[in-house]
């Protein structure tokens, strides 16, 4: 992994020749992931709830962010508020509740009913069989919802708010267990491995399926374990888990907040930010689940999926009247793949300008998964206005390499962020700025490029970019940053990944197989 930073760095220590397992974590779900809970367990009708606690990312993910982040007092009244939403919901409709109750209710305070129903809905939530204490918790409080208030409904709802308030709901607790594989070491359990299966490879709770495999002790058994990942792969579920991992990856969150000036940039919408989200992911999906192509496509590829909005910017047809449609970007132009969308193109950019420092950044750490130090506090960054002498970026930046504390960085930024000049600040094609020619030549890492398309190819065939999908995928799974004694497990998938053609789908088996997602270091989260 290459450091750029505004001063040399030290060399960087010897890795460690043997894997070695790291200390559990306590991952708040992510708020897809609650989301994804509540649909698939109590039901796809319910309306989710508008906010929650914020997602937090922490070394460039949200997924090991939520290993991090605290919950302030305000996401605790959030989970409140939206636990007592969700629990009325289905209370309020017999029919909703009818189709969560394995009995009928003989009165309000049927006991035994109420249990079956916790019962039903309760290991799911919590993705864990509860405890006798645990039911006895969740069962009187629901009990004393129904006497107060005369119905089985609301005691079922008041059952419903206790157990999506808990916090073995709300984070994935693992405490793990003696491996016997491995004197003196741990490992997940069983239902912590079917926890950690399917937030990965579902972005959601585990199924009937999963948890029955877990409770007859088999998902430790290699053969049991890989028949349920090739299960959980094949199912739908698994595309919102791969759209989830890269919308993390690539950092589309923030479209939601895109703002540029329209006066400036007359494509833009405060909507364009949500339609060049859903292309990259579109353009994800097809990639993974219809081609089952290599990764680098991603870079590379000339189809893409437009709505009226993006068809206007790329200056294609718009088929389709609403929604997406597929269509073909030239084979000789400059626009190809991610670095060629306006989720990557806008996103990385100022709101009146385009900017290579932003999208030399974005490229560094999102897709090399270089280092990248911010500039020392203080330092004016301002760039010269446009000017007779200095019209375009690449004459205005030229002012980074006179600063003793730039250079260093913006060689190796702007080298690469200015090879994508010829797409403006929302992602429109231009050949000129201000009246000058745009030079879109550069290069990566010593290896030269004439343009866009061509710096795409660059990075796609580079080695750290491959192994930067390794590592991102393996910290998105287990919701923590990989350590240093994890690099030989890295190393080793990364040799998986090339030999299985950089296919992200095998990528996700692998690490879901791997050594490193079932064992861990003795302590507690």
């Amino acid at each position: 992994m290459a450091a750029l930073g505004c001063e040399e760095t030290a060399e960087a220590p010897a890795k460690p020749a043997v894997f070695a397992a790291q200390p559990p974590v306590l991952p708040r779900l992510l708020r897809s992931q609650y989301h994804n809970a509540v649909r698939d367990v109590l039901g796809d009708d319910l309306t989710m709830p508008s906010t929650l606690e914020p997602d937090i990312a922490f070394d460039d993910l949200f997924a090991v962010g939520a290993g991090v982040a605290k919950v302030s007092p305000r996401g605790v009244e959030l989970y409140e508020d939206a636990a007592r939403s969700l629990a009325a919901q289905v209370a309020s409709k017999p029919e909703r509740l009818a189709k969560l109750l394995p009995c009928q209710p003989k009165n309000p305070l049927d006991s035994d009913c109420l249990g079956q129903f916790i019962d039903s809905v309760g290991p799911r939530l919590w993705r864990r069989p509860l405890t006798q204490a645990e039911r006895q918790q969740v069962l009187d409080q629901g009990l004393a919802g129904a006497k107060a208030l005369g119905t089985f409904a609301q005691g079922a709802e008041y059952a419903l708010v206790r157990l999506l308030q808990s916090p073995l709901f709300l984070y994935r607790v693992e405490h793990g267990e003696a491996d016997p594989q491995h004197a003196g070491s741990q490992r997940v359990t069983q239902w912590e491995l079917a926890a950690r299966l399917a937030l990965f490879l579902w972005n959601g709770p585990p199924d009937q399926a999963l948890l029955a495999a877990a409770a007859q002790g088999k998902l430790h058994d290699p053969a049991e374990k890989q028949a349920q990942v090739e299960r959980m792969l094949a199912d739908p579920k698994a595309r919102r888990a791969v759209r989830n991992f890269a919308e993390d990856w690539l950092k589309l969150a923030g479209l939601q907040d895109l703002s540029k000036d329209p006066k400036i940039y007359k494509h833009y919408s405060a909507d364009l930010g949500a339609s060049a989200r859903e292309e990259t992911l579109r353009n994800v999906e097809a990639l993974v689940f219809e081609r089952d192509g290599d990764l680098g496509e991603l870079l590379t590829s000339r189809s893409t999926f437009v709505d009226r909005r993006l068809a206007a910017i790329y200056d294609v047809p718009a088929v389709a009247e609403k929604g997406f449609h597929a269509v073909q970007w030239p084979q000789k132009g400059e626009r190809a793949g991610l670095l060629g969308q306006v989720s990557f193109l806008a996103l990385a950019a100022h709101a009146t300008t385009s900017s290579a420092t932003l999208r030399g950044v974005y490229m560094r750490k999102v897709l090399l998964c270089d280092l990248v130090a911010d500039p020392p506090a203080g330092l004016n960054t301002a760039l010269p206005e446009p000017n007779s002498q200095a019209k375009t970026l690449r004459e205005r930046s030229a002012v980074h390499l006179e600063v003793k504390y730039c250079a260093s960085c913006h060689q190796d930024l702007d080298s690469i962020g200015l090879g994508l000049e010829r797409f403006d600040g929302v992602g429109r094609y231009r050949l000129s700025d201000h009246g000058a020619p745009i030079d879109s030549t550069g290069h990566l890492d010593d290896q030269p490029f004439e343009d866009a398309a061509q710096l795409g190819q660059r990075i796609a065939a580079s080695p750290k970019f491959t192994r930067c999908v390794v590592q991102k995928l393996y910290g998105y799974a287990l919701g923590r940053p990989v350590a240093q004694g994890e690099e030989p497990l890295i190393d080793s998938l990364t040799k998986q990944f090339i030999k299985d053609n950089r296919r992200l789908k095998q990528l996700m088996r692998a690490v879901a197989l791997s050594d490193g997602f079932v064992r861990l270091k003795g302590g507690q989260p």
